[in-house]
């Protein structure tokens, strides 16, 4: 009984995970972004391909980036993160400090621009 109900759970299961696989994402992350921290100061953010991000903001930072439903996170090795999301035909970043809460609001939302496509642009 319990075999029969497993392979019907992942019968009707699989068709969801393959719609799930070809959902195409809402932008591409990958290039140049031009973000803002919290004093409002421009910094720019690489976004690369292989799912790293670099910055120029106070000598260079270095993370990771994900989808997180329609939304990309960048993981920095300095604690903060920002949640880069497109609302209203425009980008936005909010950034988390290192000890702000996650499930709370940002400490900073602010505008965000794609200026290149490529992700070994200059600014």
């Amino acid at each position: 009984m319990r075999a029969r109900f497993g392979a019907a759970v992942l019968f009707v299961m699989l068709p969801c995970a393959a719609v799930a696989a070809d959902t195409k994402p809402p932008f591409d992350p990958v290039g140049l972004w031009r973000f803002h921290h919290t004093d409002g100061t421009p910094f720019h953010a690489w976004l690369k391909p292989d799912q790293t991000a670099t910055t120029d903001w106070a000598g260079g930072e270095r993370g990771i980036w994900r989808w997180e439903g329609g939304r990309v996170r960048v993981y920095y090795t300095d604690g903060w993160d920002d949640v880069l999301y497109a609302a209203g035909g425009a980008y936005r970043k909010a950034g988390y400090a290192p000890d702000a809460d996650r499930c709370g609001p940002a400490s900073n939302d602010t505008a965000a621009e794609k200026v290149s496509g490529n992700p070994a642009a200059k600014p």
